[in-house]
């Protein structure tokens, strides 16, 4: 049972320890950096509103990831600089018919 026990810590204890290994080519290098924008957003009233204010987001070039929220009324959007801006992600929204906060 001792030698169970052993074995498993030991196993458990290099499973750990894989994940924690600082790999440089895991990083992001020689790629473009990512930005981050809260847009304030009126005009939701619905999941719906919700649903094709990110699908226009989605659609520009650039964009790694949206989570709009309702409750909050914004969009926090990731997305590459050198392809898209917030002035643009702006107009996407804006031409779903809701209005971006300034």
């Amino acid at each position: 049972m001792k030698r169970i026990v052993i074995v498993l810590f030991v196993i458990m204890l290099a499973a750990c320890q894989q994940g924690n290994k600082n790999n440089p080519e895991n990083k992001v290098s020689g790629q473009a950096s990512t930005a981050q924008a809260t847009i304030h957003i009126s005009g939701m009233h619905c999941e719906s509103c919700v649903a094709s204010i990110e699908k226009g987001i989605k659609e520009l070039d650039g964009i790694d990831s949206v989570a709009v929220s309702l409750t909050d009324s914004t969009a926090m959007v990731l997305f590459d600089p050198g392809k898209v801006d917030v002035e643009k992600i702006g107009k996407a929204i804006e031409g779903r018919g809701y209005t971006v906060k300034k």
